[in-house]
């Protein structure tokens, strides 16, 4: 059908041009193209282009230049191309031919006559169709213009006729080109078609083949495994009977083996007997035979055995285990399991193995028989490790461990004599082992500060062995550390004096003894001279007022000497309470308070001296409800002081009398026993007369404290003023009570305005107890309320630098900070607050309230109202720069000029802190501008400040004009 096709449209292509031959004969010179076709000439003229100067024609077969004359525009030159039957002519078709001629557009206007400028055809430069003058040229005769114009006309249209007869043949031969391309283009299309065909036959036949060849393979395949399994059952059978003949060979070998064993064994050649075992063993694990069978584990067991012998336990456990594995209720296994561990220190799974024993239902009596025997042995080798192991940590100094370890092998023990109580000569070998254990615990727990335990310890070795010296002479120095010296020398001299005893013992038994006088006459040498030094302290303070203590006395000295020889005391018998009390005693009398109130902490009072340094203590430290508790401890014995000190003031008048001054050394002397316990207890108390002063002087303190407590929250602060003044004077030489009065009349002093005074009190609280946290907040705060924020920074500071609690000093820092920002701001001190008066007193309420002040806070009279040397001292201090601020309030507020410049300065520093606040409000709300002028109730934050700006403008411009005026 394509063939047929392609040939009818030549056939129709060659009849088409043999028409256009004959077209072209008939119409030459007509001007049309044939076909139908539009003219590329006409398409230009239709467009108002007729004339075409100095167009460049480039054809395929060269390039030829028509310059200044008139020529048609070619196809070569258009985009437009004909279309016959749907294809497109090539553009080579449209060439001219190589002998055309070029067209000479000058000689034709020339020969016609016209001029080259004249573009409008009629001959006229103006282009409006007049006629020229005659002066500017001449003109043409209307007959000669209309021949040469048919000429014209004539010759283009022959041209256009031969060119339109070229693009015609040329189209032509171009469509006839194509055609035959077409045909080829079948013809090889056809060729391809059959190609494809034969190669889809030729693939799908190898497809068939190579799918047989993978069958064939498979096939091949299965045949080869057939064969492989069927040589492989063959090779197993072949291995089975050779394996079985082996192994029955092995076993009957191995049988042989194993009587050679029990033979050699039996006649005590253990090493013949291991390797018999041994090579049994190995013939039959040859054979792959697996050894579960009791004849097999017997043949482990009786190798275990004969390494036993031998000395191998750790082999001969590996075995014992290798029976375990397989029978974990082998009797013989476990016992012998046993044994290695025992001898190879690992008593934690001996018992194991023996509790096993015991509890195997297959056991017989006689095995457990065996197993309770083992079960001693495990005790006993369990008290002897646990032994070492303490005796090593006591040489390393690790006294608690060794105390575990003795404490593990005490308990052993205990179990093994509890089960052996029959047999005497094992019970003797392992009581000895006890005491032994008892006194090495006793001397880890001296060691480790525990004396009462190291005497239970020893006490416990001696009712098992009463002539263990050496359990004797450590339970002498148990005694000696209790502070129970006779029941120590006693021991300490029944060794030393003891006939035979051993050497060693005897020489530390002298030594006890030596320490024993060493502490008596320590405590008793210490004892006297601290209480006579507490008597010349208090001789001395209840002298009268302005009277000078003229004794020589070195108290602190006497305190110093006292407190080395308690520290040697101590040394030796740190456990002794009378030596606790005398050291915290000398701490006392060198204000080392902090230090003895520590060491007493938490230690029950055992006797009336220690309740009376405590009491002593606390009163010191301000603890007025401790000092009383302690008071109420020795209730008894200060009740008889008062009998007690007229007796002895009886004697002293009466010492002509040998036997009155007896009895009044001894007044007790006659009394029943609890009378003789509370004198011997006032024999030891220093100074006991001063002790009951004390005490009243404690709870009238207390009183007053109380009292002005309770008119503070009444807001009666002059009466609390008043009686916390009354305080402090019955606390004169109390630093502690006295930072605490003069901090409360703070207080008080700043709630009734008079800030002058607060802050002397203060000042002079944090002079006298620099410790006292509360005296230095107040001080602080004192330095803000004032403006004075310098000092208010420094007082922070130091308050910093005591021991604050968290939430205290996250406080503190805050105000810290506070203050130091203020100080920034310049604020002026504020004069008419520390004065105490009104800002609108006049010149002599001032003047009077300064001769007031300055008088009470001159640095003269520091020491006013019988103030102690310490409260003098520190309001000396304060007093001086108080006395200054004073005189300057003065000058500033009874000077116009000055006082309106520190007013000047103070609103000043009042506008920038609010401006920081406001400032600081704007970044706490996260405001990115804030605006003074606006708030909440539509006025401006700043219109209270400038009324005051204004008013006192105005005051200031009116006192400065009067003054003027005057």
């Amino acid at each position: 059908a394509e063939e047929n096709r392609v040939s009818e449209r030549r056939e129709s292509m060659v009849a088409s041009e043999v028409g256009a031959h004959e077209a072209s004969s008939d119409g030459f010179g007509s001007g049309k193209v044939p076909l139908g076709g539009k003219s590329p000439l006409a398409s230009h003229e239709s467009s108002g282009q007729t004339v075409v100067r100095a167009e460049t024609v480039e054809a395929s077969h060269g390039a030829q230049k028509i310059s200044n004359s008139f020529a048609p525009q070619t196809p070569a030159m258009s985009t437009e191309t004909d279309d016959v039957d749907g294809d497109h002519v090539l553009d080579d078709s449209f060439d001219l031919d190589d002998d055309g001629e070029d067209l000479d557009l000058t000689a034709e206007m020339e020969r016609l006559g016209l001029d080259e400028n004249d573009t409008d055809g009629d001959g006229s430069e103006h282009g409006d169709g007049s006629e020229r003058d005659d002066t500017h040229g001449g003109s043409f005769d209307d007959d000669s213009v209309g021949d040469a114009s048919a000429v014209m006309e004539q010759e283009e249209a022959e041209t256009r006729r031969r060119v339109d007869a070229e693009f015609e043949m040329n189209l032509r031969r171009a469509e006839l080109k194509h055609v035959e391309l077409e045909l080829r283009l079948v013809a090889s299309e056809e060729t391809v078609r059959s190609a494809r065909t034969a190669l889809a036959q030729a693939e799908s036949e190898r497809e068939q083949i190579q799918s047989s060849a993978h069958l064939a393979w498979e096939e091949v395949g299965e045949v080869e495994v057939e064969i492989a399994e069927e040589n492989a059952r063959r090779d197993t059978e072949d291995a089975v009977k050779h394996k079985a003949k082996r192994q029955a060979r092995a076993v009957v070998d191995a049988d042989e083996l194993r009587k050679k064993g029990n033979e050699a064994y039996r006649n005590g050649e253990c090493a013949d007997a291991e390797v018999a075992y041994k090579s049994a063993i190995n013939a039959l694990e040859s054979c792959g035979i697996e050894l579960v069978e009791p004849s097999h584990l017997t043949l482990r067991t009786n190798r275990a055995a004969a390494l036993m012998a031998l000395g191998k336990m750790r082999e001969a456990h590996v075995e014992c285990e290798a029976v375990l594995r397989i029978n974990p209720e082998n009797i013989r296994a476990l016992s012998r399991a046993g044994n290695c561990c025992v001898k190879l220190g690992n008593l934690v799974a001996a018992q194991s193995h023996v509790d096993s024993i015991l509890n195997a239902p297959s056991a017989t009596p006689e095995d457990i028989n065996a197993a309770s025997m083992q079960h001693q042995k495990i005790l006993v080798a369990s008290v002897e490790r646990d032994r070492l192991v303490g005796n090593d940590a006591y040489r390393r100094g690790d006294y608690r461990g060794a105390l575990t370890w003795y404490d593990a092998a005490l308990e052993a023990a205990k179990d093994v004599i509890d089960t052996r109580a029959g047999d005497a000569e094992y019970t003797d070998v392992l009581l000895d082992v006890k005491v032994g254990l008892h006194t090495n615990r006793a001397a880890a727990h001296l060691m480790r500060g525990a004396p009462l335990a190291a005497a239970e310890d020893c006490c416990a070795a001696l009712r098992l062995d009463s002539g263990h010296t050496k359990a004797q002479v450590r339970l002498a120095r148990c005694l000696l550390q209790l502070g129970d010296f006779a029941e120590a020398r006693q021991e300490a001299t029944d060794v030393a004096e003891r006939a035979g005893g051993e050497l060693q013992s005897k020489s530390e038994a002298r030594g006890v003894l030596e320490d024993i006088a060493a502490v008596e006459r320590a405590s008793r040498d210490a004892g006297e001279s601290l209480k006579l030094a507490e008597s010349k302290l208090q001789q001395a303070e209840n002298q009268p007022d302005g009277q000078q203590w003229d004794d020589d006395f070195d108290i602190q000295g006497t305190a110093s000497e006292a407190l080395r020889a308690v520290d040697a005391a101590v040394a030796l018998a740190p456990a002794v309470p009378d030596l606790i009390t005398l050291k915290a005693e000398a701490l006392r009398f060198l204000d080392r308070r902090e230090e003895a109130l520590a060491l007493l902490k938490g230690k029950k009072s055992v006797n009336a001296r220690r309740a009376c340094v405590e009491i002593r203590l606390h009163f010191d430290a301000g603890n007025l409800g401790a000092c009383l508790e302690s008071a109420a401890e020795i209730k008894d014995v200060l009740d008889a002081i008062p009998e007690y000190a007229a007796k002895r003031l009886r004697g002293k008048e009466n010492e002509g009398d040998g036997e009155t001054a007896k009895n009044a050394a001894y007044p007790g002397q006659d009394a029943g026993d609890g009378d003789d316990d509370i004198n011997d207890d006032l024999k030891t108390v220093p100074d006991p007369e001063g002790l009951l002063l004390l005490l009243e002087k404690a709870a009238k303190i207390g009183e007053c404290k109380d009292a002005g407590r309770e008119a503070f929250k009444s807001g009666e602060h002059r009466d609390a003023l008043a009686t916390y003044a009354e305080a402090l004077r019955m606390s004169s030489g109390t630093s502690a009570l006295e930072g605490l009065f003069l901090s409360n009349m703070c207080a008080c002093e700043q709630a009734l305005g008079q800030y002058a005074d607060a802050l002397s009190s203060a000042g002079t609280a944090v002079g006298v107890a620099p410790k006292f946290i509360k005296a230095h907040s107040r001080l602080a705060t004192i330095y803000v309320e004032l403006s004075m924020f310098d000092d208010a920074s420094a007082a922070y500071a130091s308050m910093l630098e005591l021991p604050l609690e968290h939430t205290e000093a996250a406080t503190t820092r805050a105000a810290a900070a506070a203050a130091r920002r203020k100080a920034k701001q310049a604020h002026p001190v504020d004069w008419i607050k520390l004065l105490g008066v009104t800002p609108n007193a006049s010149a002599g309420e001032m003047k009077k309230t300064y001769r007031q002040l300055a008088l009470a806070h001159h640095p003269d009279k520091a020491n006013k109202q019988g103030a102690s040397a310490g409260v003098a001292k520190a309001r000396s201090a304060i007093s001086s720069k108080l006395f200054k601020h004073i005189g300057e309030a003065n000058r500033v507020l009874c000077d116009a000029t000055e006082r309106m410049r520190w007013e000047n300065a103070k609103s000043k520093a009042d506008r920038a802190a609010r401006t920081a606040s406001y400032a600081t409000q704007s970044r706490q709300t996260g405001s990115s501008h804030f605006d003074p002028y606006k708030r909440a109730g539509g006025s401006s934050y700043y219109a209270d400040f400038e009324a005051e700006a204004f008013s006192y403008d105005d005051y200031a411009y009116s006192e400065f004009y009067d003054d003027y005026q005057s």
